[in-house]
C-alpha cells in the first residue's frame, strides 16, 4: 500500500540494519524521517533487539545481496535520536 508518510503511515517496512520488510505497527518503530520536497518516508528499525542482529548476522554469514549493506548498518549501530535527512 502506497503512504504519503505523514498522513497515511505505511503498513509495511523494511528494517535498515536486518533488511526484513515487517509491519510498521508491530514489529517496527521509527528512527527517523527522509525529506525530499513534499514526500516524507520513515526510516525504520526492528523493536526486538535480539532477533534482528540474530537475522542480520544469518544473512552476513549466507551471503545474502544486501550483506553488504547489513554491515554498514551493524557498524553505524542504532541511531538514539530521531533523525531527519534533508
Amino acid at each position: 500500500m502506497a503512504s504519503d508518510g505523514l498522513l497515511n503511515k505505511a503498513k509495511k517496512g523494511k528494517c535498515r540494519i536486518c533488511h526484513r520488510v515487517r509491519k510498521t505497527e508491530t514489529q517496527l518503530k521509527a528512527v527517523g524521517e527522509v525529506r525530499h520536497g513534499y514526500a516524507t518516508g520513515h526510516i525504520w528499525e526492528c523493536i526486538n533487539i535480539e532477533e534482528c542482529n540474530r537475522a542480520a548476522n544469518d544473512k552476513i554469514t549466507a551471503r545474502h545481496k544486501d550483506s553488504a549493506l547489513i554491515e554498514i548498518g551493524l557498524q553505524i549501530g542504532r541511531f538514539k535520536t530521531h533523525i531527519t535527512f534533508f
